[in-house]
């Protein structure tokens, strides 16, 4: 396998895809078809799409084109397939649009501004084909079913019990049923899930009551990081499977955490205004719905700067410039769309910094304004 091009290795690993079997999948059984096709432990691989959560959330996006890609066992082809009308999938039309439009946000995260996620994915994609090229052989390679004629009338050879055929007489007896045999003892109920399950909550009670610096996007990645280690301890010891049942969500949290970042405890709509520069507060936070600061009446005295922030977690972020003040706005988001002054980028982390003198020049005070949002969309304009 070594020996093949790299046109030949991604045609073979495309044309040996393995198959999601129903009864040892954990979310959709992805991680477990790939242990099984590369003959390692699907803990190992799950551990792996955890900790690719973390960096940018390429965990996410390959386990939704994994569920895509790979077919279940049983079907004719995957469920991207499917819906391209190649073939049957059992995966339903609707949960794969579903599945496709959540490749959108979890593209986006990926493909931002921040290179972190495009390295991860680079090198979870060169891992997987190194795999293949090296191991290849060693997993299960899904083949076509075999079937057999279990009627004894229509039976063209003796039964097994008697090969050479000594008894014609007797070729319509069914086989004979195998000597039931007793069932083996079962292991000890593993100690790995609920020791690391309690060692993560104690870590992340610690964080959150003694760190009060850390917020909360650390205090679960602290929590993940315990987990993460109690699946590869377990993977070792071949114990602390129900841990995935923490990990997952908890990778999830984690990402949502990191993409939306919680200021306060606040929803719906709010509406700020200032006048002079004593009113104008130094942050003014959301943590989801619609802010709007209304900045239209702000006179700032020749020498002085005011600086503020606008943070809306998840929503719209509004600011109203008065036509002639000085200023200099940065203007962010994590996912979504932002205009300011004019300029509009959108996307994965869109960013634009401007400095505008207004209408009358560089005359007066000066306003610093930064506003962002987790996920949504950012506007600032002059009225």
């Amino acid at each position: 396998m070594s020996g093949m091009t790299v046109e030949q290795t991604v045609k073979d690993f495309w044309s040996t895809r393995p198959r999601r079997r129903a009864e040892d999948r954990k979310v959709a059984g992805v991680a477990a078809a790939i242990g099984r096709r590369y003959d390692i432990d699907p803990v190992l691989v799950r551990v792996g799409f955890v900790i690719a959560t973390i960096y940018g959330g390429v965990g996410v996006l390959l386990y939704l084109l994994g569920w895509l890609l790979i077919p279940a066992e049983g079907d004719e082809v995957s469920a991207a397939e499917a819906v391209m009308g190649k073939g049957r999938s059992s995966v339903s039309t609707l949960l794969a649009v579903v599945l496709g439009l959540a490749l959108i946000p979890a593209g986006g995260a990926v493909f931002g501004r921040d290179p972190t996620g495009l390295v991860a994915l680079a090198l979870c994609a060169g891992g997987l084909f190194l795999l293949h090229r090296h191991r290849a052989g060693l997993g299960e390679v899904p083949t076509a079913p075999v079937t057999t004629d279990a009627d004894p009338a229509t039976r063209t050879s003796p039964p097994a019990w008697d090969p050479l055929g000594a008894a014609p007489f007797a070729w319509d007896l069914p086989e004979p049923r195998p000597t039931p045999q007793p069932e083996p003892p079962q292991p000890p109920r593993s100690k790995v899930t609920p020791v690391t399950l309690g060692l993560a909550l104690l870590a992340g009670g610690v964080a959150a009551a003694f760190l009060t610096v850390l917020e909360p996007v650390h205090v679960a990645a602290i929590m993940l990081a315990v987990v993460g280690l109690g699946l590869v301890v377990g993977s070792l010891l071949h114990r602390g499977r129900g841990l995935l049942v923490a990990a997952v969500p908890l990778a999830l949290v984690t990402w949502v955490l990191h993409a939306v970042p919680l200021d306060d405890l606040s929803a719906g709509e709010r509406r700020w205004d200032a006048v002079t520069p004593s009113q104008v507060q130094e942050r003014y936070a959301l943590t989801m719905g619609s802010g709007h600061l209304d900045l239209r009446d702000l006179v700032v005295p020749d020498g002085r700067t005011v600086t503020t922030t606008v943070a809306v977690s998840l929503g719209e972020a509004k600011v109203f410039l008065p036509p002639d003040l000085d200023v200099d706005v940065t203007c962010r988001a994590n996912t979504g769309a932002v205009n300011c002054l004019g300029e509009e980028q959108s996307g994965g982390r869109p960013l634009v910094r401007a400095s505008d003198d207004g209408a009358d020049g560089a005359d007066g005070g000066r306003l610093v304004l930064d506003v962002r949002t987790g996920a949504g969309d950012v506007e600032v304009r002059r009225d």
